[in-house]
């Protein structure tokens, strides 16, 4: 189960997961438009998607 993270884990827990640039990736909402969006961000380039895995 090394590779493989719940929907539900992916939140926030004690499982951090590194981007391709080394860097933490974190969850962040974001309100624009009128609507509230989730987005992942690598702590250490600054590099958003709209998903984690989208930055491994």
């Amino acid at each position: 189960m090394a590779g493989n993270v719940s929907k539900n884990a992916k939140r926030e827990g004690a499982k951090v997961l590194m981007s391709r640039w080394g860097g933490a990736i974190k969850m962040k909402s974001v309100f624009e438009n009128g609507k509230l969006r989730h987005v992942a961000y690598c702590e250490k380039s600054g590099n958003t998607a709209r998903k984690p895995k989208d930055l491994m």
